[in-house]
């Protein structure tokens, strides 16, 4: 439906803007003087009116964004405001002009007699499976305002274990990317000029010295080369990445590499525990929930073996046993998931590991970074020792040649 902005004025002349989407203009006419205003202006938005209309110019609804939203809305149906007012004041309160919108679209809906987690459902790119199904439970359960006290932590702590990774790779990546620039400046603008240098002086080179010269001279004559190959590269991975075969490429990687895949142990285990202790202790059945998390555990190569767990649980063999058959969750947490099953305590015992892990996978990320940084200062170490060792062996046999 077409979005419009309207500028309406009350009967004692106050002006008061709003945006709502309609069929047509005419409806939203009809629907602002059904309510007691007189209608100043009304304006439909689109991508030449406003920029903000093509997808790539909105601004994204972060984990952050979310979790302040389940938050405030807890607080909210706390007090005992109906769910209509709860998403008014919501809207007020964000800055986010993408999550007004939304809330905007839910408070439409649910204006009409829709349930809220349908209204979510329509909106799938900005609210996740956990998200849309807490909901569901919470409006069945007559629990809504305890859901999102729930979703609200653990959208607070899946953004703080984010971070936690994001914080570790920042370093590495920097280096990493100033590292190959300078390679790359040296090797097209300050290697030729030592090499012509050379050159004059008729000395035999050395191996390591031609091949120094032949890799700079490509370098010299196809820099240009060697950006878009880059660059092309990483557009390559960042399309591949996005297809089925690519997630499972990538997923089945990256719990392979040495110390790599300790972090990624870590984080799945954390995230999985997580998300199905907070749905399971939200009243979501457990089969529904084992779908939920397939849809968020972050690794198409772990939510492939998921499909085998579900299929087993359908047949009533429980949790702790398809699990172990995976071979991939530590002995504690398959332990800790016996035990929660058995004493009907599964959340409990679920959130218990997920506490235990979050710490884990700060403590396996100070390892991978303690292994990353000297294994990048050695490599530049072999590298800079090269390229010097290229150009000071012939000025070295030139200043023999001259005693």
């Amino acid at each position: 439906m077409p979005l419009y902005t309207y500028r309406v004025k009350n009967e004692s002349g106050k002006i008061f803007t709003g945006e709502a989407k309609v069929e047509r203009e005419s409806d939203l006419t009809s629907m602002l003087i059904e309510r007691g205003y007189s209608v100043v202006e009304i304006k439909e938005k689109n991508a030449f009116t406003d920029i903000t209309q093509i997808k790539i110019f909105q601004k994204r609804i972060t984990i952050k964004d979310l979790s302040i939203f389940a938050r405030q809305f807890a607080i909210i149906l706390e007090a005992g405001i109906p769910i209509a007012a709860c998403l008014d004041i919501l809207k007020e309160q964000t800055t986010n002009p993408t999550l007004k919108r939304v809330i905007t679209d839910i408070g439409d809906d649910i204006k009409k007699g829709i349930s809220l987690s349908s209204s979510m459902k329509k909106q799938t790119d900005i609210f996740p499976g956990l998200f849309v199904t807490m909901v569901e439970a919470g409006e069945v359960s007559g629990q809504l305002d305890k859901v999102f006290n729930r979703l609200a932590e653990q959208m607070e702590k899946q953004y703080k274990l984010n971070q936690k990774l994001k914080s570790a790779m920042t370093y590495p990546i920097i280096v990493i990317s100033i590292a190959v620039i300078v390679v790359i400046i040296l090797m097209a603008f300050v290697v030729p000029s030592f090499t012509s240098a050379l050159g004059d002086f008729g000395v035999e080179m050395p191996i390591f010295t031609k091949i120094l010269i032949a890799v700079s001279g490509f370098f010299q004559a196809f820099w240009w080369a060697v950006f878009l190959a880059i660059g092309g590269l990483v557009v390559f991975i960042r399309q591949y990445i996005k297809t089925p075969n690519g997630k499972r490429f990538f997923g089945s990687l990256s719990i392979k590499l040495p110390i790599i895949k300790i972090v990624v142990k870590n984080t799945i285990t954390a995230r999985f525990t997580r998300t199905l202790g907070t749905l399971i202790s939200s009243g979501v059945m457990l089969i529904q929930s084992m779908e939920v998390v397939q849809n968020v555990i972050g690794n198409a190569a772990i939510a492939e073996a998921f499909e085998e767990v579900i299929a087993e649980i359908k047949k009533g063999r429980g949790l702790s046993q398809p699990l172990a058959s995976m071979k991939f969750f530590p002995p504690m947490v398959m332990s800790m998931i016996k035990v929660g099953e058995e004493s009907g305590d599964l959340d409990f015992s679920l959130n218990k590991c997920a506490d235990f892990y979050d710490e884990e996978v700060e403590v396996s990320l100070k390892m991978l970074t303690d292994f990353i940084n000297p294994a990048i200062i050695m490599v530049l170490a072999v590298l800079v020792g090269f390229i010097v060792l290229s150009v000071l062996y012939p000025m070295l046999s030139i200043y023999q040649g001259l005693e």
